[in-house]
């Protein structure tokens, strides 16, 4: 697990060097995070389990021994850890601030029920 945070101040971590450990050569630059590596032990394995299940919700509560229930409220914490939001929320956030009218959302909700 990466440290995201840093303990001190609470700033965010960013990683400025990559180390070779077969030859030790270090490479030191501003490298891009990986947004998964934010999520903690537990997420990353319940993560891991709904890909092994092939995004099969009643599989994965098989797997889990969890509720359809809880296995929800995992993948929308872990979505918004992920700062991932459902198209359809979307549309209705920017048209609740004005953004779109009202017409442009309902084309833009069709288009995405028919995918």
């Amino acid at each position: 697990m990466i440290i995201t945070n840093c303990p001190r101040c609470g700033g965010e971590m960013k990683v400025v060097e990559l180390r070779c450990p077969e030859c030790g050569i270090s490479i030191s630059g501003e490298f891009e995070g990986c947004p998964f590596c934010q999520l903690d032990k537990g997420e990353a394995e319940f993560l891991k389990a709904f890909l092994g299940c092939e995004g099969n919700i009643s599989r994965l509560g098989q797997v889990l021994k969890i509720s359809y229930p809880k296995i929800k409220r995992e993948l929308d914490l872990i979505l918004k850890k992920l700062d991932l939001t459902p198209v359809e929320e979307d549309v209705l956030d920017a048209l609740e601030k004005g953004k779109i009218s009202v017409d442009t959302a309902v084309e833009l909700l069709k288009k995405r029920r028919r995918r």
